[in-house]
């Protein structure tokens, strides 16, 4: 039997851990646009469609509870779970900015000589900014994700410029 891979989707949460007995759970929101979590709108988690009954902010993260999930036994189960949308509900971003899904696979080139240094295998999530991770075979280059060093962001030549300073 073999297994179909799964549907390409766009993180929008992560479940952290239960809270209380009724089901809520608490979510790292990984989102720009709030309204993802409004009552009535639907997301993915665990393999299932789950709809929002309620979510109010708390200590830095929402508290949601889906109607489908009744207790804290079945909420347990979405723990660590990323809560996701279909890749065509993604929303357009402003200029300059871009989902990470978007950056990964891209060539990054040194501005100065045009050189390839890789492809982008990930992009880090950091307080200050993020990074990408940069792969070319065993080598593995960081280039943080700011306007001094990323100087230009092609999606349709597949590309990210960046200026980064030469060691000697």
């Amino acid at each position: 039997m073999t297994s179909q891979p799964a549907e390409p989707a766009l993180r929008v949460g992560r479940v952290l851990k239960v809270h209380g007995l009724d089901g809520a759970v608490r979510v790292e929101s990984l989102t720009d646009f709030p309204d993802r979590f409004r009552k009535g709108a639907q997301l993915d988690a665990a393999g299932r469609r789950l709809t929002i009954a309620a979510a109010v902010p708390g200590d830095g993260v929402l508290i949601v509870r889906f109607a489908e999930i009744a207790d804290r036994t079945a909420a347990s189960a979405l723990q660590g779970a990323y809560l996701t949308v279909p890749l065509e509900d993604a929303r357009t971003l402003p200029a300059d900015r871009f989902y990470h899904f978007q950056l990964v696979g891209l060539q990054v080139v040194k501005a100065q000589t045009g050189e390839p240094l890789g492809r982008v295998a990930e992009v880090l999530e950091y307080p200050a900014n993020d990074v990408l991770r940069v792969t070319a075979g065993a080598a593995e280059v960081l280039v943080p994700m700011v306007r001094g060093i990323v100087q230009s962001i092609d999606l349709e030549r597949g590309r990210i410029v960046v200026d980064l300073l030469e060691e000697e």
